[in-house]
């Protein structure tokens, strides 16, 4: 009997073993690394920032139009109707901080789950629409902000205060078309960036 022959051969069996069992290992691992994982805990509060960025949007949206009906009611000399629309768009101007505050939670909940999101491409996206939403919640701070400013000074000229400035009113309703139409692009980005997401991960 060749032994050295059985002996090759026995090798070469389990050379063969060895190879067929690396090749599979390396493709289960391939798979799963390549598989694409969302956590649910990221798909909930996306969908919890898609709903209030919509709403901050809209209302952002709704009160150009009342500075609108505003500037309609000065031009008609009826001031205290003016007035009135002032204070309701000041009262609305809270809304929107808890919008932004409710915003910046969501946020934070994908960041951390983000961190389980594969593959890596998929996470690259999901940061980058968040870095979009992220800019937009500064930019409603300082929407905010000039909306304040402006609806003072209007307070003021309805209410016949010295300090009221027609300049200054147009300057910052400016300013405020300037940020709204900011904050309109910059959801529109994160929404853009998300949908390529979905395709990365097999959702579309």
């Amino acid at each position: 009997m060749n032994f050295k022959y059985l002996f090759s051969r026995k090798n070469n069996r389990r050379f063969l073993t060895v190879i067929v069992s690396v090749t599979i290992i390396y493709f289960i691992g391939y798979l799963l690394i390549g598989k694409a994982f969302v956590p649910d805990s990221f798909t909930e509060a996306r969908r919890q920032s898609a709903v209030v960025a919509k709403e901050i949007v809209s209302a952002t949206g709704k009160s150009i139009e009342n500075l609108d009906k505003i500037a309609l009611q000065d031009r008609k000399y009826n001031f205290s109707k003016a007035l009135s629309l002032v204070h309701e768009e000041l009262a609305n101007t809270k809304n929107a901080r808890i919008k932004a505050a409710d915003l910046a939670k969501n946020l934070s909940d994908m960041a951390i789950a983000a961190a389980e999101i594969t593959p890596t491409k998929a996470r690259n996206l999901a940061i980058e629409a968040m870095s979009h939403e992220t800019a937009l919640i500064t930019r409603l701070i300082v929407y905010n902000d000039i909306l304040n400013s402006l609806l003072q000074t209007l307070e003021y000229k309805f209410s016949g205060d010295i300090r009221s400035d027609s300049e200054e009113v147009q300057v910052l309703i400016k300013n405020l078309n300037e940020e709204a139409k900011k904050i309109n692009e910059l959801n529109e980005l994160f929404n853009q960036k998300m949908d390529k997401f979905d395709e990365v991960v097999g959702i579309k």
